[in-house]
């Protein structure tokens, strides 16, 4: 059956939505709209964090994509979003990283929010406003959620982290996860750019009456949340972090270095620690020098009654990769060998393999992970479904992500609802109870080594490390509902 170009035309027309310009409300270019985007999100997330603008940034963007026409508009979004996810990163760049590391990782974040608002903005056109008030969240949390299990960078860039220093709203994540916080600021940012767009903006009080309930339910709960105590066992925690300089390079065998780790873990055990933790690779161990190391290591444990967890890296030989690792010893004896089960992209450390485990020791559950691990949610889930109270993770940083990357391991206790002591190198150490509340911190930039706090040890039931992901299911039935809408109205039109 032959189709004429007046039909073609009438398909066309219907498959695109009549909005209003932009311009006749505010009278502001296309290109402006995307400008005022850029500067917005680069100031969202990260260090210089203003996290009220992240409950609106999406705006201009949102209004700058109603306006998008042509090949040309496209390059010049990818481009500008080439832009903007450099100087977000740029952010995060001080010493020892270069410059080089915030063009790298700009563009495979370019290129995913580019095609979020490129796929968005096809449906809203053919779906209507009504339709895209729903998709833009599901679409921002399907991203966060697959690249939080698919993507090496885990859950950064995740929107959620914006709120991380409020507190009361980041006990959500102890029923959704991140992805409920994502998608709520997510609905905010599209509830405005429709309210700016729309000329009949009185059939949208409804859905901002519903968001606007569920923030302040959300604030609400987390607020009484955070008004709990954690009854049960308490264990004395103390972190030790090693004093080598940003600069001062990292040599096998440092006498100097592992004496003053030695030195620091007895200090602990003298003042009451029951449990001591170094940071991340607190020194470089060879081979051949390892056993004797742990076997120091096994004597203090065994002296003073405590549990040691001495985390340090083996180079290998002649491969240029090294053992990201810690031994955990009791007083009994050792009971876990740990490797980094996920390096840092670029990282020439070995990824361990071997299945998380959770220890009963006399404090309560105890379990550990190192550093990056706990930017992917799921290891905090496993832990928390094999029942840890308690979570050590040492770690090591740079001045670009201090505190915000020990407040994100953080979240990962809220989740799963169990304390985490996080000691760093070259950042802010702290240890953090069930509900995210700190109950030490301690920067490394002000010359100490050492710190000593009381945590809980009982574990709190959340819903998350119940049932999972709840948000990101109902995202994607949102999606594959719009996709069989924009069939049906294909058909129709056909």
């Amino acid at each position: 059956m032959s189709t004429n170009v007046s039909e073609v035309s009438k398909v066309s027309d219907a498959l695109e939505v009549p909005e209003v310009s932009i311009e006749r409300i505010w009278g502001v270019p296309k290109n402006a709209w995307l400008a005022l985007g850029l500067v917005v999100m680069v100031f969202i997330g990260n260090r210089y964090n203003v996290a009220p603008l992240a409950w609106v940034a999406a705006v201009p963007l949102l209004l700058y994509m109603r306006q998008r026409s042509g090949w040309r508009d496209g390059v010049v979004l990818f481009l500008a979003l080439q832009v903007w996810g450099f100087f977000a990163l740029l952010k995060i760049v001080t010493d020892p990283l270069p410059v080089t590391f915030a063009f790298m990782f700009s563009i495979p974040v370019a290129l995913s929010t580019y095609v979020l608002y490129e796929v968005f903005e096809v449906m809203r056109r053919r779906l209507g406003d009504g339709w895209g008030v729903v998709l833009f969240p599901a679409l921002t949390v399907l991203d966060e959620w697959i690249a939080s299990y698919t993507s090496p960078m885990g859950s950064w860039g995740s929107l959620a982290y914006t709120q991380i220093d409020n507190l009361a709203l980041m006990q959500l994540a102890s029923v959704t996860g991140l992805t409920g916080i994502s998608a709520l600021l997510a609905c905010t940012s599209v509830l405005v750019a429709v309210l700016i767009a729309s000329a009949d903006r009185r059939r949208y009080f409804a859905p901002i009456a519903i968001v606007v309930i569920l923030a302040v339910a959300a604030h609400g709960f987390g607020a009484l949340r955070l008004e709990q105590t954690i009854e049960g066992p308490m264990v004395s925690v103390a972190g030790v972090v090693s004093g080598r300089a940003i600069n001062g390079g990292m040599k096998a065998d440092d006498e100097a270095e592992q004496q003053a780790l030695f030195t620091l873990s007895q200090n602990a055990a003298e003042r009451g620690a029951e449990l001591i933790v170094w940071n991340e690779t607190a020194t470089i161990v060879s081979a051949a020098r390892e056993a004797a190391m742990v076997e120091r290591g096994q004597q203090l444990a065994s002296n003073y009654g405590v549990d040691l967890v001495m985390a340090y890296g083996v180079p290998q030989a002649d491969t240029g990769r090294f053992a990201n690792k810690y031994v955990w010893l009791t007083p009994q004896g050792g009971i876990e060998t740990y490797l980094k089960h996920h390096p840092v992209p670029g990282e020439p450390s070995i990824a361990g393999t071997e299945p998380l485990v959770v220890h009963e020791r006399p404090y309560g559950q105890a379990a550990g992970a190192i550093c990056y691990d706990y930017d992917f949610p799921a290891m905090g889930k496993t832990h928390a479904k094999l029942g840890a109270g308690l979570v050590v993770v040492p770690s090591a940083d740079w001045k670009g992500i201090d505190p915000y990357h020990t407040q994100m391991a953080s979240v990962r206790g809220i989740e799963g609802g169990f304390s985490v002591v996080r000691p760093v190198w070259a950042s802010t150490s702290g240890a953090y109870d069930a509900y995210g509340r700190a109950r030490a911190t301690m920067s490394y930039y002000e010359g100490e080594s050492l710190f000593i706090a009381r945590v809980p040890t009982t574990r709190i039931d959340t819903l998350y490390s119940r049932i999972g992901e709840v948000v990101a299911p109902l995202a994607l039935i949102c999606l594959l509902a719009g996709l069989v809408r924009l069939l049906l109205n294909r058909r129709s039109a056909g």
